[in-house]
């Protein structure tokens, strides 16, 4: 019979992965297990009670006695292997990772996480464990592992491998091989047999890592073993792609919000344990997510102790540094202007013997005349977001990016390769990691430049027929023109060979002129500019052969080239040789702003290396496994920038928060960004629910592009649920301490606690279930309500159904779970409806245990919703999936108010309004601890 995946209905369904798994150890289980003691405090969400015996023999056994609630029947679970298992000192759980195998090979995707408390008691499971194994397959492969990788390049759509040879083979089923990068890798290509579930059942198949020369894409490719046919690719470079999100998706434009105030003072966050090796950095200082939110400051001992016990210089693990550059052991941040994914030559900052890393940046010049600036900025973000993360969890026996693991579990050598100003594109960031703890990845950073204020530079002719100014592009390759520019003679090169004009035969000039060349196929842009150097020029002006716009010029790093080059369009270059001889300038284009450097958005940073804290978390560091439409890496990646770098003095949960402001050139947070919309409790400014994700289920009937407006909608869920925990829990500006010191901190903890035990697959109700469970590890469940009630307004309440990982099979549902409301005293209880008459008040009674007094309420509480007088759900009345209705404020009649009387007995008189006649309304009224008391209202005329 086909293969099924699992699709668990009533709480969450997890797609397949094509993640690797690296090392499996078979696992023999004994048959016992706990049930769950419901009438524990804390105990209600765990699985099971507690359980004698080794986490990972728990799993196992937890796993094969309940294969029907996870979908599987019994000798679907009759292999299972460990892919990984290690424990979270902060709470006590194991978490477990297990791969389901058939005969003796892997299946590929199919895992379990089975999160294992301290006392043995397991406290949830994520899974994408697959059903219908045939009794007998094939084992045979026709393609080995060299012709698996070309048949993986044509589905790839890449260059054909030139002469891929073996490097090596390992004995054993699944004859893992590694084959040489043969031109289309950066990287050797590991391969391994396994099998890759599909419509049709297993299939035996070549899964490989492909590092993508050309492009900036890690592919996770899987082919067919017998006919090469490609059956799955999974790209594990994640990139922003706000071009695309600018035409691609609808967007109502927000009301408009007060602009936050610029340049306001945030107290400095500091690690509570710094190394004092005398470190010191020019910086855009933590908390500021770009030059928007002030200057830069010198920064000293920023290391933490805990994450960094020798400071960032160290790789040994012995006092001093090993390092005086921008290297060490979390992070080795460089230029990579032209796009070789190498260290351009120098381009390291170093700060000497004194780790004095002081080099300013004038932002009104070009990013590439102040590289190191940028180079030292990233450098030091990376670092922070290390240590920042460390503390949350993201260690190294959970997978952590480090060269030396100090002994403290995992595996090393994965340092983050933090490349600035990189050459392979612009207007975007990404952050490619591979699957297995001690795989290095590598975090881009670009420069934006802003074209749509003009274009970057401009050369000028002083008089003649061709006196003006025309716009020119840059060259990544060479020192970029200044705002002072450079004056000379524009003269026109004949080298006298071919075609003379293009100066790709060394020639002479006058000193201190401008060459103006034509470019040509003849020879490189390099060549070009450093002949003109050798001839005496001051600087180069390269004429676009082609119709259109000029054209940005890549060119070798290495012979460094020391003038500058811009290039024209053909029209303006023909316009300026027929007006030649004369003189002229090149410099910046002062009619604009300068351009814009990503490495300078701590935003960002915090962003990129996200994606790589959740990769590694998600399903455990041996596997890359966030697959499906509804996968919300994006959103974590939002969530931990935000959240790491939350202001209150310029950040209001019911006002607008952006993402992405700085890069286009906006002067505040507040705004839309590079997001659909920005983030807000307001509904109103981000109006997003669980069933804005389907295609045409986003304003004016368009689609969410996926991921980046489907992981936004995750986020939006995040963003509320931190406001509201920083509601109850208070707000601490120093987000290295520890969970329990603001709610801030705590929605970190939760999130990172989350992603370990969610498990490969998540969807949007397995995300929220997993943070649920995460709490109630954590806290005893002190919080299940207030995230209860988070989720619930956003559509994820207690009864929305996740179906697949696919986009269009979800139901959101807007109610809290059962244990955290109750009804209203002299109303009738839910479902039932309450007639009134519209326009009257309405007293609203509840009781609590005792007087707490009048501050009990929730932000945003009460409030009432729109819904649907016959299946009482929350349906926009004109048929659109969003905006749903949105919670309308409760007013009071007069000057009444929330009373209460001596014996806890309270009282909401809320005011309905005439217009509601004959509608339907929920009203919901929040306590500071999220327990709800909720009542459906008929309206009568």
């Amino acid at each position: 019979m086909p293969l099924q995946p699992f699709r668990r209905r009533r709480h969450a369904a997890l797609a397949l992965s094509t993640a690797l798994v690296a090392s499996l150890t078979p696992l023999v289980a004994q048959p016992a297990w706990a049930e769950p003691d419901e009438t524990a405090p804390g105990r209600t969400a765990f699985l099971t009670g507690p359980n004698e015996g080794a986490p990972n023999e728990i799993a196992v056994r937890y796993l094969r006695a309940h294969p029907a609630e996870h979908g599987v029947t019994a000798t679907d679970l009759s292999d299972l292997a460990v892919a990984s298992s290690y424990t979270s000192p902060h709470n006590g759980v194991t978490h477990v990772n297990l791969a389901q195998r058939h005969k003796d090979l892997e299946i590929f995707g199919a895992t379990a996480t089975v999160n294992v408390a301290r006392d043995g008691s397991v406290v949830f499971v994520g899974n994408s464990l697959v059903t219908g194994l045939p009794e007998a397959a094939t084992k045979v492969a026709a393609l080995d592992a060299v012709e698996a990788v070309r048949a993986a390049a044509d589905g790839l759509d890449l260059a054909e491998p030139a002469t891929p040879r073996v490097m090596s083979r390992s004995a054993g089923a699944a004859q893992r091989t590694v084959v040489s990068g043969s031109g289309i890798s950066e990287q050797p290509i590991p391969a391994k047999l396994g099998w890759q579930p599909t419509d049709k059942g297993l299939r035996l198949a070549w899964q490989m890592v492909i590092d993508d020369s050309t492009d900036v894409h890690l592919w996770n490719a899987t082919v067919d073993a017998e006919t090469g046919e490609l059956l799955g690719a999974d790209d594990w470079t994640h990139q922003d792609a706000p071009a695309d999100l600018a035409t691609t998706l609808g967007r109502r434009e927000a009301p408009t919000a007060t602009l936050a105030t610029t340049n306001v003072p945030a107290a400095r966050i500091t690690p509570p344990n710094p190394v004092d090796d005398g470190s010191s950095y020019r910086v855009f200082e933590f908390p500021k997510g770009d030059p928007n939110d002030g200057p830069q400051s010198l920064v000293t001992n920023p290391a933490d102790g805990d994450a960094s016990p020798y400071g960032w210089h160290d790789t040994d693990g012995t006092p001093g540094a090993e390092y005086t550059t921008t290297r060490g052991n979390n992070a080795h941040a460089y230029t990579d202007q032209d796009a070789n994914n190498q260290v351009d030559p120098g381009s390291p900052a170093d700060g000497g013997a004194g780790l004095t890393f002081n080099f300013p940046a004038d932002l009104n010049e070009h990013p590439q005349t102040y590289n190191q600036a940028a180079v030292v900025n990233q450098f030091y973000w990376c670092n922070v977001v290390h240590d920042l993360t460390y503390r949350y969890g993201f260690d190294e026996a959970s997978g952590n990016f480090q060269v030396n693991n100090y002994g403290r579990g995992g595996n090393g050598g994965d340092d983050v390769q933090c490349e600035a100003h990189d050459g392979s594109g612009q207007n975007n960031a990404n952050f490619s990691t591979p699957a297995m703890d001690g795989g290095r990845p590598r975090m881009q950073m670009f420069l934006w430049p802003g074209n749509q204020f003009g274009l970057p530079n401009t050369v000028t002719i002083d008089a003649g027929s061709a006196a003006g100014t025309y716009e020119a592009e840059y060259a990544r390759f060479t020192p970029a023109p200044t705002s002072a520019g450079f004056a000379g003679q524009l003269v026109q090169v004949d080298d006298g060979v071919g075609a003379n004009g293009d100066g790709c035969t060394p020639y002479t000039l006058p000193g201190g002129a401008i060459a103006v060349v034509d470019r040509s196929s003849s020879c490189n842009y390099h060549t070009q500019v450093v002949n003109a150097e050798t001839a005496g020029a001051a600087a180069v002006v390269v004429v676009n052969n082609v119709a259109g716009a000029p054209a940005v010029m890549n060119g070798s790093m290495d012979p460094a080239v020391g003038i500058p080059a811009v290039m024209v369009s053909q029209a303006d270059g023909a316009g300026i040789k027929a007006g030649l001889p004369a003189s002229g300038r090149v410099q910046r284009n002062l009619a604009r702003p300068a351009m814009r450097d990503a490495s300078f958005r701590s935003e960002t940073i915090f962003h990129e290396y996200g994606h790589g804290v959740s990769n590694r978390l998600t399903g455990g560091p041996t596997v890359n496994c966030l697959t499906g439409e509804e996968q919300m890496g994006e959103g974590w990646s939002d969530f931990l920038a935000i959240t790491s770098l939350l202001n209150p003095a310029i950040d209001d949960p019911e006002n607008a928060r952006g993402y992405g402001q700085y890069a286009l050139f906006q002067d505040s947070r507040v705004g839309p960004g590079i997001r659909p919309r920005p983030y807000s409790r307001n509904m109103e400014i981000q109006p997003f629910t669980y069933d804005s994700i389907k295609t045409g289920g986003w304003l004016d009937g368009t689609s969410l592009a996926a991921p980046h407006g489907i992981g936004h909608g995750w986020a939006a869920v995040l963003y509320d649920m931190t406001w509201d925990l920083v509601d109850r829990h208070g707000f601490n500006p120093n987000v290295y301490e520890p969970w329990n010191t603001g709610g801030n901190n705590l929605a970190l903890q939760l999130v990172i606690d989350g992603l370990k035990m969610q498990g490969c697959g998540p969807g949007f109700v397995t995300g929220r279930n997993a943070i649920i469970a995460a709490d109630a590890v954590l806290t005893g469940g002190e919080n299940a309500c207030t995230l209860w009630a988070s989720f619930a307004r956003r559509g994820l309440g207690y009864s929305a159904v996740q179906g697949t990982t696919g986009r269009n099979d979800n139901s959101e549902a807007f109610d809290t779970h059962p244990s955290c409301r109750a009804d209203f005293i002299g109303r009738a209880a839910q479902p039932a409806l309450n007639p009134v008459d519209a326009g009257d008040a309405v007293p609203m009674k509840f009781q609590l245990a005792g007087n707490r007094g009048l501050d009990i309420l929730a932000s945003g509480s009460p409030y009432s919703r729109l819904v649907d007088c016959d299946t009482l759900q929350t349906v926009g009345p004109d048929g659109a999936v969003t905006p749903r209705p949105l919670p309308v404020a409760a007013r009071n009649p007069g000057g009444s108010k929330l009373s209460v009387n001596a014996t806890g007995r309270y009282n909401y008189p809320w005011k309905t309004d005439a217009a509601w006649a004959g509608t339907c309304r929920e009203f919901v009224l929040t306590l500071d601890d999220g327990f709800q008391y909720r009542a459906y209202f008929k309206f009568n005329g």
